[in-house]
């Protein structure tokens, strides 16, 4: 989400929808105005239909994310009733889906994308890990095909509907909860995974626009670098906000910048410390608190106003309406300290070719929402430039991840690559 939230300013994306799939998971992340959404909850193992308060919530702060077990090693099965489920078992690293010639024999999400044509068994991880498909038909056959008498080829495309719906079914969840829309957001697809569900997905919520980042199979590496050095206090301090009493929340956030700072300049001394503060609010009587941006300064008698009417307009961002006429509750005030990070780890403008591209064979591709295979031409990302765009039906290959893309999508490189 950090690399989303970098591609985001950089490309000037108020709103986006950030999609990260790897191998055991895939996470979702609803970013705008370039801001990561922060929060002091997060609920990991949700059970029923990937809604809030169906996890075990953990109290730390985190980016806030929905977070489901649909990866590329995720296990696909078939249950009593014939309802084919994925995830979250995994089969791990080792041994791997059953392509991977390790000795795994379940079917996972790898062995599906490499029946329906969209993994290259030669090319895979820039051929250094040769895919076994007699192995994934296996799989696929026994453990979905043969319970849905169907052929391998069936099976696949089944086990593959299925977990870009549970992927686009959590992103509608993640988006209700938060009372926001999905459908006029640019998509940012990275993980190894994700550029070969990013369209499914994307159609399946209403999307038509995605970004594919350079590096996109190590993006959350790439995001972690971009991190900046960050430190945050919080202080539990109950008042109700027309008892609010500047002074000494004042001086109680003079003690909070001072731990706070020290903090951050043990990683980043030479930097300059910039500070934000916010205040968890909520109306007195309810059990969740929203969280309130503060102005960075002193604290007056006047800011009650300002809180208030931020606090308002947040709630019925969220809600809908506010309850006028009940006081407001301040629980817990917070201060966070962070040092600037460079950014041009990935603002390098790279220089298009002024060559057309060039396929590099053709394949026969199920592309997704189709029936039926179509030969594809497969082409290398660093063949694609923003002079010669790439339409499909296509597959764009890289060592670490690959891009499957559909007649009516077409492709090209900004700028950035």
């Amino acid at each position: 989400a950090i690399l989303a939230a970098h591609i985001a300013r950089t490309l000037g994306e108020s709103s986006v929808l950030s999609f990260d799939m790897g191998g055991t998971t895939a996470k979702i992340c609803l970013i705008d105005d370039c801001t990561l959404p922060l929060s002091r909850t997060f609920e990991v193992d949700r059970a029923h239909r990937f809604m809030k308060g169906s996890g075990m919530p953990i109290k730390i702060p985190v980016v806030d994310m929905v977070e489901i077990g649909a990866g590329g090693g995720s296990l696909a099965s078939v249950d009593e009733l014939g309802r084919v489920s994925v995830g979250p078992e995994s089969a791990g690293a080792e041994p791997g889906p059953a392509c991977y010639g390790r000795g795994g024999g379940a079917a996972a999400v790898t062995d599906a994308n490499l029946m329906l044509g969209r993994l290259d068994a030669d090319g895979f991880a820039g051929g250094r890990i040769p895919l076994n498909t007699k192995a994934a038909q296996q799989a696929i056959q026994t453990e979905i095909g043969d319970a849905l008498k169907t052929d391998a080829i069936g099976g696949a495309q089944a086990v593959i509907e299925i977990v870009d719906e549970n992927m686009a079914s959590a992103a509608r969840v993640h988006a209700v909860e938060k009372g926001l829309d999905v459908t006029e957001r640019t998509l940012i697809a990275f993980g190894g995974g994700a550029p070969l569900h990013a369209i499914a997905v994307a159609r399946k919520l209403g999307i038509d626009r995605i970004i594919i980042p350079r590096d996109a199979g190590v993006g959350s590496a790439v995001g972690f670098l971009l991190a900046p050095v960050a430190f945050e206090v919080v202080r539990s301090r109950f008042t109700l906000l027309e008892h609010l009493e500047p002074e000494a929340i004042n001086a109680l956030f003079e003690e909070m910048e001072e731990e706070a700072s020290a903090t951050v300049r043990l990683g980043a001394s030479e930097a300059s410390v910039s500070t934000v503060r916010h205040a968890f609010i909520r109306y007195a009587g309810q059990g969740h608190e929203i969280k309130i941006q503060l102005p960075d300064l002193p604290l007056t008698a006047d800011d009650r106003k300002t809180i208030a009417e931020t606090f308002d307009k947040a709630y019925r961002n969220q809600y809908g309406q506010g309850i006028p006429g009940v006081p407001l509750e301040i629980l817990t005030w917070s201060l966070t300290a962070s040092a600037p990070v460079s950014e041009d780890i990935r603002a390098q403008v790279e220089h298009p070719s002024a060559k057309p591209q060039q396929s590099i064979g053709q394949r026969m591709v199920w592309m997704p929402g189709n029936d039926h295979p179509t030969e594809c031409s497969v082409v290398t990302r660093q063949a694609i430039s923003t002079a010669h765009p790439v339409a499909g039906p296509a597959v764009i290959t890289e060592d670490q991840t690959t891009l499957v893309a559909p007649a009516g999508w077409t492709l090209s490189a900004n700028p950035y690559g």
